[in-house]
């Protein structure tokens, strides 16, 4: 295995899939609040984190500044509702993660969503007792911008070049890239198993 000492895993896209349930919470949450959101429009924005969704919204006239973060809280609310149905889970992470942790190597999760779905993915994997710290930009400055995966290696005491993070989104692979660390870029939410250090995957820290 490489000598690491830190995987910071990003959530939606590399644990899990969510795509099926973004565009209607959003919708459902905007139309509470007189808005009528489009698939077209959701496809637009492409994968953009959905505070930067709203932020934009508000920017154009189309809801008010106001109401970002209610209407975040409220998307997120009907994200959980939508969660059972309409969730993709990679059955694999489990014996990943306790590979890691066999292996003494930490394990951060780090996501633009809020607390509670990241919260409800760890319960669906059950991993709950393999992960050492759960960051949500709920409270840290969404990616691109690489706080979070700064503030993952300071909680752990771990430089970036003792670490790996895992993504998929553009915006999320320009913040780990940006924290230093090596990035492993994901393909897939079903592609990460138990035996991806023992290949010739390859791990950059620059694009």
């Amino acid at each position: 295995m490489l000598e690491i000492k830190l995987c910071i895993f990003d959530v939606d896209g590399v644990l899990v899939n969510s795509r099926l349930l973004h565009y209607p919470a959003t919708a459902k949450a905007l139309a509470d609040y007189g808005y009528e959101y489009s698939q077209k429009e959701d496809d637009e924005f492409g994968t953009i984190p959905t505070l930067t969704k709203l932020e934009q919204l508000a920017k154009s006239g189309k809801i008010h500044n106001d109401d970002i973060d209610s209407i975040w809280k409220l998307k997120d609310t009907y994200s959980c509702i939508l969660f059972d149905e309409n969730i993709m889970a990679n059955g694999q992470i489990k014996s990943l993660f306790k590979k890691l942790k066999d292996s003494n190597i930490g394990i951060v999760l780090a996501s633009n969503a809020r607390y509670s779905f990241v919260e409800k993915v760890v319960s669906l994997l059950g991993v709950s007792e393999y992960v050492d710290h759960i960051l949500s930009a709920q409270y840290l400055t969404p990616k691109p911008d690489p706080e979070i995966y700064l503030t993952a290696m300071k909680l752990m005491g771990v430089s970036p070049s003792d670490t790996i993070i895992f993504e998929d989104s553009e915006v999320g692979k320009a913040a780990a890239y940006a924290s230093g660390a090596s990035v492993y870029e994901v393909e897939s939410y079903d592609e990460l198993n138990s035996s991806i250090f023992y290949t010739n995957e390859t791990y950059s820290t620059s694009r």
